[in-house]
């Protein structure tokens, strides 16, 4: 159901938008077949939002849906603030694996996994990006990795962002943050000689 307010809806709009393309970024930056999305409302994993990119070959899942619970790895990745990188093999292997449990036939098959949290300002953790499937049929490496930490990196700043903006057409007082610069990062002040 939509929110009344029309800054609200401005807001879930935009989150929607946001979160989607960051699937489809992630497929592309990652070279997966599958990528996936779990936006946690509120630190409570029933309300949870769910989005997904899928290629071509995955084209017979694009209607599967099913609530986010909160167990197996999406959980680990969520609760542990940190990023999850498996072969198939060590899925299978892994304690928290689950098998799928109820959507066991229906469920997407996870070839590998790809998986970071979306950690906002404060250390707000706002759900996991992950990828799943390399298209190559080789394993995720150290470069997905750090793409995909840059991309949800890049969809948290947006998050909280949007978040500020919604609060302030509210009438709110929403304080400024500093953030440290990427190392990587080189700003050129002004291009002009004084």
């Amino acid at each position: 159901m939509a929110p009344a307010d029309p800054a609200a809806r401005e807001f879930e709009t935009h989150v929607d938008a946001t979160l989607q393309l960051s699937c489809e970024l992630a497929r592309a930056l990652t070279g997966a077949h599958q990528a996936a999305m779990s936006l946690i409302v509120k630190g409570d994993w029933r309300h949870a939002r769910k989005y997904f990119s899928l290629s071509e070959e995955y084209a017979a899942f694009r209607g599967f849906t099913m609530p986010a619970r909160g167990v197996g790895l999406h959980a680990l990745v969520v609760t542990e603030n940190s990023a999850l990188r498996l072969t198939q093999a060590e899925v299978e292997r892994h304690p928290a694996w689950r098998g799928y449990a109820e959507a066991r036939g229906a469920h997407p098959p996870l070839r590998g996994l790809l998986a970071v949290p979306i950690v906002g300002a404060e250390g707000l953790n706002y759900g996991l990006l992950q990828s799943s499937d390399k298209a190559n049929g080789g394993d995720f490496d150290d470069a997905d990795e750090r793409n995909l930490r840059r991309l949800a990196d890049l969809a948290s700043l947006t998050l909280d962002a949007l978040g500020k903006v919604r609060d302030l057409r509210g009438g709110a007082d929403v304080p400024t943050r500093e953030r440290e610069p990427l190392a990587s990062f080189v700003q050129i002040e002004s291009l002009e000689e004084d």
